[in-house]
């Protein structure tokens, strides 16, 4: 139930978040203004063939982690928020974002606390003949 009332609320807040937002670039902008308004700590950005990457510590990571876990509160709980922005991107805007997620394949994340997002133009498919 509260996870439907996160991605309700992430939806919502999309519409003024990302209010002429067209381009990944511009959306990506706004989702780093928006992690670093909630305390999240930006560590590296880079753009790899047209999308947009954010590595970024989550400071929540192990908040009420002797109850419910190291990551309740950030890859379940805030990540509903999220979704609520990846529905929105998808519907309104014709934009994939790949909500944060766990990241330690990647070089430079020593520590559980790093996570990633993606943002870019979706794939557009051809059909054949």
């Amino acid at each position: 139930m509260i996870e439907r009332l996160l991605h309700a609320f992430g939806y919502a807040l999309a519409y003024g978040l990302f209010f002429r937002a067209e381009t990944p670039e511009t959306v990506v902008r706004r989702l780093r203004l928006a992690y670093r308004l909630v305390g999240v700590r930006i560590e590296q950005t880079a753009s790899i063939n047209g999308m947009e990457r954010t590595v970024f510590r989550c400071p929540y990571r192990s908040l009420l982690a002797g109850r419910y876990g190291e990551k309740w509160v950030c890859h379940e709980k805030l990540d509903r928020v999220d979704d609520g922005y990846v529905t929105y991107l998808k519907r309104h805007k014709g934009i994939d974002y790949n909500r944060p997620r766990s990241c330690e394949q990647l070089t430079g994340c020593e520590d559980s606390t790093c996570c990633f997002s993606e943002v870019s133009e979706p794939e557009v498919k051809e059909n054949g003949p």
